[in-house]
C-alpha cells in the first residue's frame, strides 16, 4: 500500500495526467474564449470522483487518517464504551485500545446482526474480541477491557479534508480518459 496525501493542486495534477490527452499536457497554452472551461470542468469530475471513492471504494484504494487524537471515549452505564467521529471523518477504518490483543472488529451498519448482538449483555464481546458497532458519528465499543484507561492506541479513518486528497496510489489506476 501506498498512501498518498495530496494537495487539490497535485491531485490536479494527476487528473490532468490522466483524463486530458496528451496534446493538453504536453505543457502547451490552449486559450479558450468560448465554450468549455477545462479547468472548472475537471476540478468538479475530480471532486464528483473522489467523494464517491471515499464513501464507496474498497478500503484498499484508501489513505486512512490518524484520527486517535481527535476523540475522547466515554464510558457508558451499560459497560460499553462511546465516541463521536470527527466531522470529517467519513468511514471508521481501525480502533484498537488500551488492554486489547487486536483491533476491534468494526460494523458499519447498526442494525447488521452482529451489532444488535452486542446489545445483550450476555452475547456481546469483550475485550478479547472487541466490536466497534458505527451508527452515524457515534462509535459504540464493546467492550472496553477491564479497569483499562480508554485510550485509543489506534484509531484511523477515512477522511474528506477540504483541499487534501488522501488516497491509495492505486486509486489513480480509477480516473477516467475524457476522450
Amino acid at each position: 500500500m501506498s498512501a498518498l496525501h495530496l494537495t487539490k493542486d497535485e491531485m490536479m495534477a494527476e487528473w490532468r495526467l490522466r483524463a486530458l490527452p496528451d496534446a493538453a499536457n504536453a505543457h502547451c497554452t490552449i486559450t479558450i474564449y468560448d465554450g468549455l472551461d477545462i479547468e472548472t470542468h475537471l476540478l468538479a469530475r475530480m471532486r464528483t470522483w473522489y467523494v464517491d471513492l471515499i464513501h464507496n471504494a474498497p478500503p484498499e484504494l484508501l489513505a486512512p487518517v490518524d484520527i486517535a487524537g481527535e476523540i475522547s471515549i466515554q464510558n457508558a452505564s451499560d459497560g460499553s464504551g462511546w465516541f463521536s467521529l470527527p466531522k470529517n471523518a467519513i468511514r471508521l477504518s481501525s480502533l484498537r485500545l488500551e488492554g486489547w490483543p487486536s483491533g476491534a472488529l468494526i460494523i458499519h451498519d447498526a442494525s447488521a446482526p452482529g451489532a444488535s448482538l452486542q446489545l445483550s449483555g450476555r452475547q456481546r464481546s469483550d475485550h478479547r474480541s472487541p466490536v466497534a458497532v458505527v451508527d452515524g458519528t457515534t462509535v459504540r465499543i464493546f467492550n472496553p477491557a477491564p479497569e483499562a484507561s480508554l485510550i485509543p492506541l489506534e484509531c484511523t479513518a477515512i477522511v474528506d479534508t477540504p483541499d487534501m486528497y488522501h488516497i491509495d496510489e492505486r486509486a489513480l489506476s480509477t480516473i477516467q480518459s475524457l476522450y
